[in-house]
């Protein structure tokens, strides 16, 4: 039985579920009265949760096993889909946001996976195949979500994409129960418990580098993809139905990529390279973005997105596995995917402000001039050769 398969189809449905309510959130929020800075500083809180518990389910992983956690916190983020399906006031809407946070530890135990499994020569092969599933999750996601729930924001349908991305959740928690097979040997975890849990002597000057850079690209993209809906409803006129469909657009080309080109790019290519040469796409594409007023800018600067992220992140995700010890995959992934979510909640804090206060148009900008620190830090990972 291929469990890469399987582990691929978890987070596919896993991603779906998340994806369905992506398109709705901003409005969301808007539904109960509030303001951009409001609707930025929700939709974060549930990366400050994912910040919280991402290193330690990490590290839970290493010590049980990766499936046990795979299965408990999909069955956990089904739980805050149901809460979001009944919040009507703003408390609801925030407690179901964070603990959707909370519970979302599926990548690190995840990738976690994959490197248990993969050699080092087809890990970002491997890494890609995770990123696809996410990809087509999204191709999914938002475009179902938007369908169900409309196209006027006023009188959007938010119960049932909600519904619908908790049975999705439930249905990937039982797969993961009843069909994975656990990939971490006992003897391993054993050797992580007495070690201890959290442990900041694995952070090497290297790993930190690279945990900043895409803490960097991940707070643009975070600004990016908070925002998007309202500036596209702003200056395209685009409501839930029409945004969802362009976040589809981008997740094809983006699991196109990460699927089929990632492992034959890797073995011709070295990973920091094409990490470097993502920042490049990316910040193009945000430019772009940021003049763009009618639809062939916007799939144009929608493509070179996606490009650049397809990019990005498997490759990123590989080069800090292979700073990891074989014990420590868990803790690693976990931590970055930590600096990831505190990226998550600072990218939308800051797109709400800069939004409302500057131009519509300068969280794009902001977005682009971000990746210019963090391939300074790729590039300084190279010349780096300290520990701690």
């Amino acid at each position: 039985m291929d469990f890469m398969a399987i582990l691929f189809l978890i987070v596919f449905l896993d991603l779906v579920g998340f994806g369905l309510v992506i398109p709705l959130l901003p409005f969301y929020v808007q539904r109960v009265g509030e303001g951009p800075e409001v609707i930025t500083a929700v939709l974060g809180l549930y990366s400050l949760a994912q910040f919280v518990a991402a290193p330690v389910w990490g590290r839970l992983s290493d010590t049980y096993g990766r499936k046990p956690i795979l299965v408990a916190t999909s069955f956990g983020y089904a739980g805050s889909f149901l809460l979001l399906a009944a919040a009507d006031t703003l408390p609801l809407l925030i407690a179901a946001r964070a603990f959707g946070g909370l519970m979302a530890g599926n990548l690190a135990a995840a990738q976690a996976y994959v490197s248990d499994v993969t050699t080092p020569e087809n890990r970002a092969k491997g890494m890609g195949l995770i990123g696809a599933a996410f990809g087509l999750g999204f191709v999914f996601g938002p475009a179902i979500g938007g369908i169900l729930g409309g196209d006027d924001p006023t009188t959007a349908n938010y119960v049932t994409p909600a519904l619908a991305a908790a049975a999705l959740t439930v249905i990937a928690a039982v797969g993961a129960m009843l069909f994975l097979k656990e990939s971490l040997d006992p003897a391993r975890r054993g050797a992580t418990v007495a070690r201890g849990y959290l442990r900041f002597d694995l952070m090497t000057v290297p790993l930190a580098m690279l945990i900043a850079s895409g803490f960097l690209v991940i707070g643009g993209w975070a600004q990016f993809e908070t925002i998007f809906g309202l500036w596209a409803n702003a200056v395209m006129d685009y409501g839930p139905r029409r945004v969802g469909f362009v976040m589809t657009f981008m997740a094809v080309v983006s699991a196109i990529i990460q699927a089929g080109l990632i492992g034959p790019l890797t073995r011709r290519v070295a990973e920091a390279r094409i990490a470097g040469a993502s920042l490049v796409i990316l910040a193009g594409g945000y430019l772009l973005l940021a003049g763009a007023d009618r639809l062939p800018l916007l799939l144009a600067a929608a493509t070179l997105l996606a490009i650049g992220t397809a990019l990005f992140t498997p490759t990123l995700s590989s080069l800090i596995s292979k700073q990891a010890g074989a014990g420590d995959q868990g803790a690693v992934l976990g931590a970055y995917q930590s600096a990831t979510a505190l990226a998550r909640f600072a990218g939308p804090a800051v797109a709400g402000s800069v939004y409302a206060g500057f131009s519509r148009s300068a969280p794009f900008v902001l977005a682009a001039i971000l990746a210019i620190p963090a391939a300074g830090l790729l590039a300084g990972t190279a010349q780096s050769r300290f520990s701690k």
